[in-house]
């Protein structure tokens, strides 16, 4: 016999998950027309509540949970820990969830923890607001860390910590520019992730600004990884007329392509120039030393529990907080290598 999830109760009574939590579990007012739908769903498809889960949430364990893209990478490692120092300070624990950036895991993810944890640190990459909403309600404390995919900077119902992606951006392409750079070429971010279309939008605006045209081979896929630094470092240096710097959608990116741009015989900065994003801790460390967007994951991964925090401890309405980012000056850049 199939075993019947809380999902579909939560479906067949169009309400979210967590809302059917409450009610198995009592831990909170769900209104008596909601509670009555709830009911019927449950005796008509015979769901049978998780007992682990139903001893969980009756013993008040304090749980919390984080969704990042990727926990391999050293700025999201960083920011998972920051939030882990903050929460063990409050006696929580965390559960760590890295989706790789799948809409599918995103999802299955929330749903498995809507009902089991006190509240969720999310940055979504693809899962859009109403998703989110649809799973969780109105009634979990949620911090969402960055945009959602179609670009919405204020969340309705849960706290928000947002960056400057796009303002940096522009402001580490006019840093090069204000150098005497003009080919200047970008590696991106995924497709489509809001954090990788901003940063690309901030480029765009850079050469808007100085009234000069972007040459489109100039800007190249890219995927956040080491490897995606590499292959479009590789693609930028077949072309002609290769750029005389590169500003890379984040530092792992960046890192990728100063290793090809030396494997291929070129001096960083002397012939080359390479900016990076995030000023993971690695970047101070390259040879020689990357210039970056300082937005410090620690800092990033503390405001991000404190605020979630403070939520559960009864603050009522959504907050929103703006951390700005900072060109990092280092040993990748310098003047272009005057020809001809």
């Amino acid at each position: 016999m199939k075993t019947v999830t809380i999902r579909e109760v939560a479906s067949l009574a169009n309400v979210s998950v967590a809302t059917v939590s409450h009610v198995i579990n009592g831990t909170r007012y769900v209104s008596p027309e909601r509670r009555e739908r709830i009911e019927a769903a449950i005796k008509a498809l015979n769901y049978r509540p998780n007992k682990i889960a139903r001893a969980l949430n009756t013993r008040g364990i304090p749980l919390l949970a984080i969704i990042v893209p990727d926990i391999s990478n050293p700025y999201w490692s960083t920011v998972v820990k920051a939030v882990q120092d903050i929460t063990d300070t409050h006696n929580y624990s965390v559960i760590v969830c890295s989706s790789g950036g799948i809409l599918e895991r995103e999802v299955r993810f929330l749903e498995s923890l809507s009902g089991w944890v006190s509240g969720v640190i999310l940055h979504p990459y693809h899962i859009p607001q109403e998703t989110v909403q649809k799973i969780v309600g109105e009634d979990m404390p949620v911090v969402i860390i960055g945009n959602f995919p179609n670009g919405e900077d204020q969340t309705k119902h849960w706290d928000h910590i947002f960056s400057s992606n796009l303002e940096s951006a522009q402001a580490a392409v006019r840093y090069l520019m204000q150098l005497g750079h003009r080919r200047i070429a970008f590696i991106q971010g995924p497709e489509g992730t809001p954090t990788s279309t901003k940063r690309l939008a901030g480029y765009y605006q850079a050469f808007a600004e100085d009234g000069l045209s972007v040459e489109q081979e100039f800007i190249v896929p890219g995927d956040y990884t080491r490897e995606g630094g590499r292959n479009g470092m590789r693609l930028l240096l077949a072309l002609k007329n290769p750029p005389s710097a590169v500003f890379c959608a984040n530092d792992l990116s960046a890192l990728g392509a100063l290793e090809v741009a030396q494997q291929r015989g070129l001096r960083v900065p002397a012939d080359l120039s390479i900016v990076g994003f995030d000023d993971i801790e690695e970047a101070s460390h390259a040879s020689p030393p990357l210039t970056t967007i300082r937005q410090p994951p620690e800092h990033l991964g503390t405001v991000a529990a404190e605020t979630l925090i403070d939520r559960l401890k009864g603050r009522d309405h959504p907050s929103s907080v703006f951390i700005e980012g900072k060109v990092i000056i280092r040993e990748s850049t310098a003047s272009p290598r005057m020809t001809g």
